[in-house]
């Protein structure tokens, strides 16, 4: 017989990873949004020179991504979060003070975004993957809600300490108060295995019988390995597109509006409405990938983002533009949950770490490409539809690969 305690600890590192990403996310991404222009003015710098360091921090995650995969597998989390929390706090504070442009790149690039990794959504997810096999995409995907909660949030928080303070004084704030909130909820509760706890997988004390063929080979995966295996491939080209039709669409949509003719509110409550779908997104697809087949949820989500971007370009009246937004928000909110749920089906839970780092690298050419994409074809004919008409075309391909992409069939 199959036997559940009363409450599954798993849960518990559920609610865990919903705050820690959370907190990992405002301070290590969302306010620097806020920070463009404030920064741009105190270090006499372009608005474009200071948005590079986000694309640095994106090369930066690529970059640690296979270190850090085997290294989730092989030291303590609590440790690794526990240093990417002070490397956070550290890097907020240097900014506070930095008076070059060189002093905040080194401050964010080599602090802020090195924390941002060790304590952000690779251990994080490795932490879910481990605790969870049945119940895997709804754990991640309530996990994850924590993500665009952050910015619902702390981006209000922040921008009120920095009108009523200064930006330096609000990033001080931060620097302290983050390490001060994460740090318990680390110690106190982070377990990394069930095993840890005398317990297996969802709670259940009977091992799981799925396994897929690659999950039964030898789990020693590397870089080079992952190049030469096709099921990679397969899989960076079915996520790809949607990785990359986020920023490309999403980052660019209030400029293709207002220059439609459209008012800067209404494009604003667009944007709004989309984001909104992604959050909604999250939790939704991945309980739905843990009752339905997972290719067939994986398509649904293409299906969202095919028809939100060709409503997009196609429709003028405000209703069907807030209908394809939404589409589109949907489609794009599921896509990191079933990234996640698609590689720990495809490589088991034990390999889960070291592949999402190793994938890291193979992703970055979408992950950066996306917005120079859309800003590029703006320059060239002034439009933005080009762009988002090279994105439809992805999104059959992407289709196309998901169709060769072979899943292990559960057992029951």
């Amino acid at each position: 017989m199959k036997k559940e305690h009363p409450w599954f600890y798993g849960w518990t590192i559920v609610a865990l990873t919903f705050a820690i990403q959370f907190l990992v996310m405002g301070s290590g991404y969302y306010i620097f949004g806020v920070l463009l222009k404030p920064l741009s003015e105190a270090l006499e710098a372009s608005r474009f020179v200071i948005s590079l360091a986000l694309t640095g921090q994106i090369v930066m995650s690529a970059v640690l991504g296979p270190w850090l995969g085997r290294a989730v597998g092989e030291r303590s989390i609590k440790v690794l979060m526990t240093v990417g929390f002070a490397l956070l706090s550290l890097g907020l504070m240097a900014i506070s003070l930095a008076e070059t442009v060189w002093a905040f790149y080194l401050a964010f690039t080599l602090l802020i975004s090195t924390g941002f990794a060790l304590a952000g959504p690779i251990p994080n997810a490795a932490l879910i993957a481990s605790w969870f096999s049945r119940k895997r995409g709804s754990a991640m995907g309530i996990s994850q809600f924590g993500v665009t909660l952050s910015g619902a949030v702390l981006v209000p928080v922040f921008t009120w300490l920095m009108l009523n303070f200064s930006w330096q004084t609000a990033l001080q704030i931060f620097a302290l108060v983050m390490p001060l909130l994460a740090l318990p909820l680390i110690w106190l509760g982070v377990v990394k295995t069930p095993a840890d706890r005398g317990t297996h997988p969802d709670g259940i004390h009977e091992e799981d019988e799925r396994s897929s063929q690659l999950e039964s080979e030898d789990e020693d995966w590397t870089l080079s390995r992952a190049i030469r295996t096709p099921t990679v491939w397969r899989l960076a080209l079915v996520m790809g597109p949607g990785f990359m039709g986020i920023s490309a669409v999403l980052l660019s949509l209030h400029s293709h509006l207002t220059d439609a003719g459209m008012t800067a509110m209404r494009a604003s409550s667009l944007v709004a409405g989309m984001t909104l779908a992604g959050a909604i997104a999250k939790p939704t697809f991945g309980i739905l990938s843990d009752y339905f087949d997972k290719r067939g949820v994986t398509l649904g989500s293409i299906v969202f983002m095919f028809a939100g971007v060709a409503g997009l370009i196609s429709s003028t009246h405000y209703p069907l533009l807030m209908l394809s937004a939404v589409s589109f928000g949907l489609g794009y909110g599921a896509q990191m949950p079933l990234f996640n749920i698609l590689i720990a089906t495809l490589f088991g839970a034990s390999a889960f770490a070291r592949m999402v780092g190793i994938m890291g690298p193979i992703m970055l050419p979408f992950n950066l490409i996306g917005l120079p994409l859309s800003t590029l074809t703006y320059e060239t004919f002034g439009s933005y539809v080009p762009a988002y008409a090279a994105i439809l075309v992805l999104y059959l391909l992407a289709t196309a690969g998901l169709l060769s992409l072979k899943l292990p069939k559960p057992s029951h």
